[in-house]
């Protein structure tokens, strides 16, 4: 008897937990939030913008032309970025989710301003995924400005950004992760892809099949977390090469002697960084390899002749190696370590670094740097000379 009543309280107390979810809500519900960002007000304020997916469009089969847009935006302004949130929240119908939130869009006077308030909000919130794309809008762009542009190609605008960079070979999803990382570190500097509003690209095209927006490059941020300098993408390439994290890369070879050109694409390609001390000076050996293919050949040169192909391959190296040194010059002038030294350091020589740390930029500034480039030219495409040429204007 004590047994079979033992059991029924057990029971009882199984089916009190186990009546599901009473603070539960449902999907359709809320409001998805799938991008947002905040300006900074010249009062000081804040501007913070979402942009929110409409369900009922996302399937709908039709283009993502104008007029057929599957988001809608909201602002809301406030003195910090919470107030901001929430006079946000007093516009949408709904209580918003932003566990689906793929992109964090910043303006250019924000970034300039500081970021330390933004990497506080976001990094403090549980739902903010570390897995987030944060890009900075270049040339005054608005938050408001930027997600209300169409995209083609996207049932979400904010969803190309992330697609963009994957497609160029640089890491999606990951900039507020890299950025957490190289803001809290000792060795390095923070970056954040820059984006820009075009205009149309398709020339006498409608705003239905035209793209507005593009990848610029790279935002150089210091240890303040404040933008001192923006970096081409060209550039930014470079400096994604060093690091180790490009796939491909293509080059522009001026042969001595010919008035043309040749394109040549890069891939496979390696990076390595040797750091040592002598005297109180660090210095530096970057080491860049891989291998390459020739796309375009303006020239007259016979690239069938081995010794044609070997002086394209000196010549890429050559001179590829004289940029890749100069990108680096730059960046040290700025005292914003982003290529990776400074944790090299730390890494191949971990006692001298505790004495140097607290010096780490004046001597980036100051290292010795020397680049070498091992860049094999792997194959010439169509064999022989341009198609175009005469017989007599082939160069053997």
């Amino acid at each position: 008897m004590k047994l079979t009543r033992m059991l029924y309280i057990i029971l009882v107390l199984l089916m009190l937990l186990t009546t599901g979810c009473w603070d539960r809500k449902e999907l359709n519900e809320q409001a998805i939030i799938t991008a947002w960002g905040f300006d900074l007000n010249d009062d000081g304020g804040y501007r913070g913008t979402a942009q929110f997916a409409i369900p009922a469009k996302m399937g709908s089969g039709k283009s993502a032309g104008q007029g057929n847009t599957a988001f809608v935006t909201v602002s809301g302004t406030g003195k910090n970025m919470y107030a901001a949130a929430i006079d946000m929240q007093l516009k949408v119908s709904r209580s918003w989710f932003a566990g689906h939130r793929k992109v964090v869009l910043l303006g250019d006077k924000l970034a300039k301003h500081g970021l330390s308030r933004v990497l506080d909000e976001l990094s403090r919130d549980p739902i903010v995924r570390i897995r987030t794309g944060m890009f900075v809008l270049k040339d005054g762009l608005s938050v408001q400005d930027f997600l209300e542009l169409p995209y083609p190609l996207e049932r979400l605008s904010a969803n190309a950004l992330i697609n963009m960079q994957d497609a160029v070979g640089l890491n999606p999803e990951l900039s507020l992760r890299n950025f957490l990382m190289a803001a809290s570190s000792e060795e390095s500097c923070p970056v954040l892809p820059v984006v820009e509003k075009t205009g149309s690209s398709s020339g006498g095209g409608s705003k239905q099949t035209s793209s507005e927006m593009k990848l610029w490059g790279f935002a150089i941020f210091n240890r303040d977390s404040r933008l001192v300098k923006y970096l081409p993408m060209k550039e930014s390439f470079i400096r994604q090469w060093i690091i180790g994290q490009l796939n491909s890369n293509v080059f522009t070879v001026n042969i001595p002697g010919e008035e043309g050109n040749i394109l040549v694409e890069a891939d496979h390609l390696k990076s390595k960084i040797k750091t040592s001390q002598r005297d109180g000076k660090v210095r530096i050996i970057v080491t860049l390899g891989g291998r390459s293919t020739i796309r375009e050949n303006n020239t007259r040169l016979d690239l069938s002749e081995s010794k044609n192909m070997m002086l394209v391959q000196n010549e890429l190296n050559k001179q590829a190696g004289k940029y890749v040194h100069k990108v680096i010059r730059n960046i040290q002038a700025l005292g914003t370590d982003i290529l990776g030294f400074g944790e090299a350091f730390h890494r191949q020589h971990p006692y001298a670094w505790k004495e140097i740390k607290k010096e780490w930029v004046g001597k980036f500034t100051e290292a010795e740097v020397s680049v070498a480039l091992n860049l094999r030219v792997w194959g010439e495409g169509k064999l022989g000379p341009s198609g175009i040429l005469k017989t007599n204007e082939v160069k053997k």
